[in-house]
């Protein structure tokens, strides 16, 4: 297998990057379908894809003096209650997933457009 250039690993991350965020703001518009874990729970795992995305890339662009992309500037979706439903409809989910009580259904602002310094 042939060993990726630091330009071609940037490029793997930064799509990656773009597709995580896209995916937490698929699961606070619509929820998930995990049937024992709340959506909440789902997008902070997201939100640490993100973040750990970044890092790597921080680390390959400082390796080789590469500059850093705009990705690195996108801001990081913020951390949600664990037990956050998008879709309390999946009754059974809801029941599931236990302590309905701690339930949470207030949707999460994020604004990929507000840039960030890492």
């Amino acid at each position: 297998m042939k060993k990726k250039t630091p330009e071609q690993e940037l490029e793997e991350l930064c799509k990656e990057i773009r597709r995580e965020i896209d995916h937490w703001e698929d699961i606070n518009q619509n929820g998930c379908n995990d049937p024992f874990w709340a959506a909440g729970l789902n997008m902070n795992l997201t939100q640490h894809h993100i973040i750990y995305a970044k890092s790597q890339i921080a680390k390959v662009c400082d390796e080789h003096s590469i500059p850093v992309p705009e990705e690195m500037y996108l801001p990081i979706p913020p951390e949600v209650s664990d037990y956050y439903m998008a879709n309390l409809k999946q009754k059974r989910r809801v029941q599931m997933i236990g302590n309905p009580e701690r339930i949470t259904t207030k949707r999460n602002k994020y604004n990929r457009e507000q840039l960030s310094l890492f």
